[in-house]
């Protein structure tokens, strides 16, 4: 009884002291975001573009000219490679190609977006409830996933959240209030000065978000506010936002962009066809591929675990209390951007739904804190017996450790039997009840997920990081140029400072051997043989080390072989890369795409 107690209790009472509650929010993302974020490898494709293309930017001293190798993404707004670039140079350049250096600004903004969820909801849904949305928010997986990767969409939700909080306000405090609103005071009316900042850091937010993202904040915004018109026909209200002043506000904060464009293109956006122009609007993300109907949806579900639990609850108590000014936003604020989502984007959804998950840890949280302590079963909640959550975990460890083909170390599945307990012990709790008592230990399932899974298993499984293993592979060869065949995966890049060149075996051999290092895959060793021959160039002498590895973006096993005999003096390999077997390599039809 005393342990229940103290599960369902230690909210309020945490709730009642709000530096320690952003104390303990704070505490919860370090613990659980630093793990991932000092061990995880670079990660192809998207990270490893954003970090070589900061880091060469700030080589070059030229901030209005970030280009990846020759290539300008025009799609990408400067505001995540100034913020990644201001990383770098406070590191310095002994760690210029650490990946850490460029997660730092991910890190920092999403844990900023943590204790703002906290910060702007307790006006909007009270302290616990905030609080409570804050904790469920920071440790969903793919808000995790994002804090943990140098990329714009870790950045760009602080700007999101920030700003459709601060419309979620202007909006809820605009009409009347129902009675049980005006005896709990949330949300409490604004006064125009009051009113008058929450405009402008909304429009702050939103340039800001331009400056970041480009217009994913302004898709957002717009979408909520249509889905909102659906609803109550008015529009009366938006006069609050002042957006005489505050979109000359917004652009001008944004406008760096622009001028980048310019600085770039000549005309911004010159030589973009207009599906492009229009999918480089929507944020720095794109795919070649159109997503299935569904894929955002899915990724919302699986992406928002553990609130996923109690989402049908929460979505039902919204849509009977959609009379209401809130309940209303935050249906709109999810519904109007979903379907924009399925509809129009073509962005990836794990990188997109984030900016839908305040809104539902706000809801979420408002179903938790109106548990009375009866004991009754939410309506809606856990539709599946609690023993059967220890699936989820299980499955995902289950699907890493299969597709590496090796079982997991004692420490590993130690941790992995403890996560499972502890999903099946929050399911109970929420067929017991005791919301409060989920919300804690579900928050605690998560957290525990999210390091085991990017602080202990992914970096555990060397085969799935090539250029990690190359980087290992060669670190006590003299330092010198390094030329790779068969891998073209941008960390070959940025962990191995590999040439933007052509890396072609023919370019190779007219031009730069004998020079440095020469690693080549065994798909390509004969066409860099018949390449080096037509050239007159020596033969390839026999491999000083062997590293085998799986390219995971093209479903490719690699094995390399490392050539030292270019480099001036011999390398000491470590023994683990020793060419024990050497197999006839694959001729270059059978290269297929992997490299």
């Amino acid at each position: 009884m005393e342990r229940r107690r103290s599960l369902t209790e230690g909210w309020t009472a945490l709730a009642s002291r709000p530096q320690a509650a952003s104390l303990a929010l704070l505490l919860l993302c370090l613990v659980v975001y630093l793990p991932g974020f000092v061990r995880l490898p670079a990660v192809d494709r998207t990270e490893a573009i954003y970090a070589e293309t900061t880091r060469s930017m700030v080589e070059r001293g030229d901030w209005a000219d970030p280009r990846y190798g020759t290539a300008v993404h025009q799609y990408r707004p400067i505001g995540t490679f100034w913020a990644q670039g201001l990383s770098r140079l406070i590191w310095g350049e002994a760690h210029a190609r650490d990946i850490q250096v460029y997660r730092l600004p991910s890190l920092i903004f999403v844990t900023l977006t943590v204790l703002s969820l906290f910060w702007l909801g307790t006006a909007i849904v009270g302290t616990e409830a905030a609080l409570i949305a804050a904790a469920l928010f920071a440790v969903a997986p793919l808000t995790v996933l994002v804090s943990q990767l140098a990329i714009a969409e870790g950045l760009s939700l602080l700007p999101a959240t920030i700003a459709m909080l601060a419309l979620a306000r202007i909006y809820a405090s605009a009409g009347p209030k129902t009675p049980e609103q005006a005896l709990h005071n949330h949300p409490r009316s604004l006064t125009s000065t009051e009113e008058l900042r929450l405009a402008l850091l909304f429009w702050v937010a939103t340039g800001i978000g331009m400056l970041i993202n480009a217009l994913l904040v302004p898709i957002l915004v717009l979408s909520t506010l249509i889905a909102l018109y659906a609803f109550d026909r008015d529009v009366s209200w938006l006069k609050r936002l002042r957006p005489l002043v505050g979109i000359p506000l917004a652009l001008v904060i944004a406008s760096p962009w622009l001028l980048v464009r310019a600085h770039q293109d000549g005309t911004p956006f010159a030589g973009m066809d207009w599906r492009g122009f229009l999918a480089a609007l929507g944020g720095a993300q794109d795919m070649k591929l159109r997503a299935f109907p569904g894929t955002f949806v899915l990724a919302l579900l699986l992406g928002f675990i553990p609130g996923t639990a109690l989402l049908m609850t929460a979505f039902n108590r919204l849509w009977r209390a959609r009379d209401q000014r809130l309940p209303r936003f935050l249906l709109a604020w999810v519904i109007g951007y979903l379907i924009y989502l399925e509809a129009l984007s073509s962005k990836p959804g794990t990188y997109m739904v984030q900016t839908m998950f305040p809104a539902l840890a706000l809801a979420v949280a408002s179903v938790v804190v109106s548990e009375t302590g009866g004991g009754k079963r939410p309506e809606w909640g856990l539709l599946f017996w609690p023993t059967g959550l220890a699936v989820i975990p299980v499955a995902v460890f289950a699907a890493v450790y299969g597709f590496a083909g090796q079982m997991p170390s004692l420490f590993a599945a130690m941790l992995i039997a403890i996560i499972a307990s502890l999903f099946i012990w929050s399911g109970r709790l929420i067929y017991e009840g005791l919301l409060r008592g989920w919300a804690t230990i579900g928050v605690v399932a998560l957290g525990l997920f999210a390091i085991t899974l990017l602080g202990v298993v992914l970096p555990s499984i060397d085969k799935i990081w090539p250029a990690q293993q190359l980087k290992r592979a060669v670190a006590h060869c003299p330092e010198t140029s390094i030329d790779l065949v068969g891998f073209r995966e941008p960390t070959s890049r940025f962990v191995l400072g590999v040439s933007p060149d052509d890396q072609s075996p023919e370019t190779i051999a007219k031009n730069k051997i004998p020079s440095g290092l020469l690693i080549v895959e065994d798909r390509w060793v004969n066409r860099m043989s018949t390449a080096l021959a037509a050239n007159s160039r020596p033969p390839l002498p026999a491999p000083s080390g062997c590293v085998s590895a799986y390219n995971a973006m093209r479903g490719c096993p690699l094995h390399f072989r490392i050539y030292d005999a270019y480099a001036g003096s011999p390398c000491e390999l470590p023994p683990q890369f020793a060419c024990r077997i050497n197999p006839e390599p694959a001729g270059p039809e059978k290269s297929g795409h992997c490299d």
